[in-house]
């Protein structure tokens, strides 16, 4: 019973403690930010779900009205949440706004149960803080906007969080079935929060396995603990399978490619070793060279404190102590080298010498911008600090953990607010024309690649289906991906519709299916003489049917592990 109140008192003051990263949302207005599309995307998704879309992958009013598959590509997790709160009766902003909270205030939560069961609750609120307020945390919220990566960030812990439970569990079957619960949602929500963070993330969890796989070798273990942590990446992999899928097998149907080349190059976004202790702040975007006008600062605090580590571990090791403290038996060593792996990796990934490795690995062209990897080096830097508090005794570890949050604030609270503010409200982000254009410019990557871009505001869709000498309109009935309509066809034509083309899309004439065709990635459709019926609707393809049964298969099975497996084949912890 102590230790739960002083549980929720901690948390309570960690929420007080994150209130100065949140406070410029409870401001009127909004702010600019490089990704201003995030009402729209939120209001987007609420409209497709009252449509009964699920799991939503069109959207209606983007593409220049033409109809956009935004969500089988873009991760859409955050904006269900976002669209939950917009269904719920706040508009698009407001829900915007609570979205965006929650995905701060859940980095600083999650990252505090991930070292409080490493090192104990004073060190999981440090960890929490130096995570909380990593200045690259500010660069996503204030100055890019990318709630994505910002979600991805949040819920990276879970998984680690996940995985030392199941290290830990020595053999106690519900220890196993809570990790893989944890860890194997944690994978999931940054895999449907952040294609490319999801990437990172799987690239990074296959070699550590690998490497755990040859350690474990080595030292004569069992390899259950391997085997819970292999299903535990692929039900994780299982779960989001739904959205991933999809958007790996269907992305030749867009201009998806374009990102790779350009000002999205990866070669010119490399960062100099300098620019992770300082470099100077801004809220414009990542340029060649020096000329950057946003910081990729590490945080002075956060790399003293990762790296300070090192010695006290070394210390530890040779004293034996640190295997015991930890309640890790013979994995405590490992996890410190894996988090030292993390942290190293990632630097070298976004320095120039990194080159050769991005263009020897096509897939990693997809990450653009080297510098993501600062997500991955600011969690390896705060949970690595957990171990100074090691050496500390109870007094002296409260007034240690007290100095380091207040320094935190001090160094860094200042990067967290925005440019400006401006007084916009959710009618600015919804309204019809800004969707089918200005914020369908800011986007179009999605549309068919033989698409041809409307260049002023007259070529947007203003309806699905266009009036001409050969086809009336008698009545229409529209739903986002469900189209009806009563024509008379004056004379056999072939009609261009306004929808962009998609594989899914199918045509029914007077009840009968009818092939549809392509011209400039709108979907066409042969109609015959007379009155007719036309009913044009998008259904899931073989790809999206599979996935879907995939991720359901995948939540059964999370729930069996969960809530019926019963019995503890092996024990982990023995050697054979």
């Amino acid at each position: 019973m102590k230790n739960s109140l002083k549980q929720i008192i901690l948390l309570c003051l960690l929420f007080f403690l994150s209130f100065l990263a949140i406070r410029p949302f409870f401001v009127t207005g909004f702010f600019p930010m490089h990704d201003d599309t995030q009402p729209a995307r939120v209001f987007e998704m609420a409209q497709a779900l009252s449509s009964g879309q699920f799991p939503v992958r069109w959207v209606g009013d983007l593409g220049y009205g033409f109809g956009y598959p935004l969500f089988n590509f873009y991760a859409p997790l955050p904006y269900y949440i976002g669209a939950f709160f917009n269904l719920v009766g706040f508009d698009a902003l407001v829900a915007t706004k609570i979205m965006m909270v929650i995905g701060i205030l859940a980095a600083g939560i999650s990252i505090y149960f991930l070292v409080n069961e490493l090192f104990g609750k004073t060190a999981g609120l440090v960890a929490a803080v130096l995570y909380l307020y990593a200045p690259y945390h500010a660069v996503n919220i204030y100055v890019r906007g990318a709630v994505g990566e910002l979600y991805a960030f949040a819920f990276l812990p879970l998984i680690a969080l996940g995985i030392v439970k199941i290290v830990k569990a020595n053999g106690n079957l519900k220890q196993v079935k809570l990790g893989i619960l944890i860890a194997s949602t944690g994978f999931a929500i940054v895999l449907l929060s952040h294609n490319i963070l999801g990437l990172i993330t799987g690239l990074l969890l296959s070699v550590i396995l690998l490497v755990y796989l040859i350690y474990s070798i080595i030292k004569k273990q069992k390899l259950t603990t391997f085997y819970f942590l292999l299903a535990t990446v692929f039900i994780g992999i299982g779960l989001s399978t739904f959205f991933t899928l999809p958007a790996l097998a269907e992305k030749k149907f867009t201009k998806v490619e374009e990102l790779t080349g350009g000002g999205s190059d990866f070669r010119q976004h490399f960062v100099y070793l300098d620019q992770f202790w300082n470099s100077p702040w801004g809220y414009a975007g990542s340029a060649p060279g020096r000329q950057d006008g946003m910081s990729f600062k590490i945080g002075k605090l956060q790399l003293i404190l990762g790296l300070l580590s090192i010695p006290i571990v070394i210390y530890f090791q040779k004293n034996k102590k640190l295997n015991k403290y930890l309640c890790l038996p013979a994995q405590a060593g490992f996890m410190f080298y894996v988090l030292c792996f993390i942290f190293l990796i990632s630097i070298f990934m976004m320095l120039d010498t990194s080159k050769p490795v991005w263009e020897s690995i096509p897939t990693l062209s997809y990450i653009q911008y080297p510098w993501r990897f600062l997500n991955i080096t600011i969690f390896s830097l705060a949970v690595l600090s957990g171990f100074i508090f090691i050496l500390l005794k109870k007094p002296l570890k409260i007034i240690i953990a007290g100095l380091i949050i207040v320094s935190v604030l001090w160094l860094n609270v200042k990067y967290f607010q925005p440019q400006e503010y401006l007084t916009v409200s959710a009618s600015d982000y919804t309204d019809r024309d800004i969707l089918n254009y200005k914020i369908s410019r800011i986007s179009d990557e999605y549309l068919p690649p033989d698409f041809v871009i409307p260049q002023n505001r007259e070529g947007i869709a203003r309806e699905a289906i266009v009036v001409d000498d050969n086809l009336k309109l008698i009545s229409r009935q529209e739903n986002i991906t469900d189209k009806q309509y009563q024509l008379e066809i004056i004379k056999p034509v072939t009609v261009t519709t306004n929808i962009a083309y998609f594989p899914g899309w199918q045509a029914y004439v007077d009840g009968v299916g009818t092939g549809i065709s392509s011209k400039n990635g709108r979907v066409t459709v042969d109609l015959p003489q007379g009155l007719h019926s036309l009913k044009i609707v998008l259904k899931d393809t073989p790809i999206r049917k599979g996935a879907n049964t995939i991720s359901i298969l995948s939540v059964f099975l999370l729930l069996f592990v969960s809530l019926f497996w019963k019995e503890m084949p092996l024990c982990p912890s023995k050697k054979a």
